[in-house]
């Protein structure tokens, strides 16, 4: 697979200076390849591009040329086959592709960061169906995520109907309708099409006024931080026997107060739905989003 050269702080300068407010335009003698709309993207969203972190090309040839794009939180096998079916053959996907932490070399014992072993049969079957169907997979994570601040916070906030109720523009505190902390997360897992991956923590009967919302994973000094401020927390996942159990030990103390995980992945999608509608003004090709959707089910 042809990588994607690093591009330095002067070329991104000379790059973006010689584009101005122009349009993003393509020469004749430049295809459109999954390494140029990346290249684009790169330049638009500026900032280091280094190999340490997490974002690159994960799977694919990047030489490719881009029918179409694909946004996702996850790019999962079932968001891999929609993308195809939808003629996007260049997908940017928020969390890894193969279950490890950076999508790095995997690890002795299929354990860790580094991921399931490299003759794993799901990765293999995964990487299989890639190559067969022309894909090419990007991760934008970090890069995305620092593009504005609380970006990521507004676009949840939009897919739980709440944006117009946040108290600061530049903190992630809304002040919904007072309703019960059982109603609320009803109304959660309908604005979100949840199945069974929503979990609550709490007071049910407690009333919630004021809200935190945090995609992804809340880190524990946040919620111990911030617990107090709100009557409920909604947030992607924590860790179980800290912050659950906290919220847990919370309640039993008497405090009406309410944590909510959605999923990790789910409540990142908003902000990858996002993405796809910045992508339209990037680059001269269809853009959409795809969900990977709540991978739970509910027991009878």
């Amino acid at each position: 697979m042809k990588q994607l050269r690093a591009i330095s702080r002067r070329q991104f300068a000379l790059l973006a200076g010689s584009a101005g407010s122009a349009p993003f335009v393509l020469s004749g003698a430049e295809p459109l390849t999954a390494e140029s709309v990346v290249r684009r993207i790169q330049i638009e969203l500026a900032g280091e591009w280094g190999t340490a972190g997490p974002d690159g090309f994960k799977a694919g040839d990047t030489s490719t040329v881009v029918k179409g794009i694909a946004t996702t939180a996850m790019a999962t096998l079932d968001v891999l086959k929609q993308a195809v079916k939808a003629n996007a053959n260049l997908v940017l996907t928020y969390e890894p592709t193969f279950y490890g932490r950076s999508d790095g070399a995997p690890s002795p014992t299929g354990r860790g960061p580094g991921g399931p072993a490299a003759n794993d049969p799901v990765v293999l079957a995964k990487r299989e169906f890639i190559a067969k169907n022309g894909l090419v997979v990007f991760r934008l994570r970090d890069h995305w995520q620092a593009r504005k601040a609380n970006e990521t916070v507004a676009a949840f906030a939009d897919a739980l109907g709440w944006s117009k109720y946040r108290v600061r523009s530049d903190d992630a505190l809304y002040d919904i309708p007072a309703a019960t902390a059982e109603k609320t997360g009803d109304a959660i897992r309908g604005r979100l099409n949840l199945r069974a991956g929503l979990r609550a923590v709490g007071d049910r009967k407690a009333m919630v006024r004021r809200v935190l919302l945090y995609p992804g994973v809340m880190p524990l000094t946040t919620m111990w931080q911030r617990y107090s401020e709100v009557d409920l927390v909604v947030t992607g996942e924590v860790r179980e026997w800290e912050n659950t159990f906290y919220a847990a030990d919370i309640f039993t103390a008497g405090e009406k107060r309410s944590l909510v995980t959605v999923g990790r992945v789910v409540s990142e999608e908003p902000g990858m739905r996002m993405c796809a509608d910045w992508l339209k003004t990037v680059v001269p090709l269809p853009a959409q989003w795809i969900g990977a959707g709540d991978p739970y089910w509910r027991p009878v």
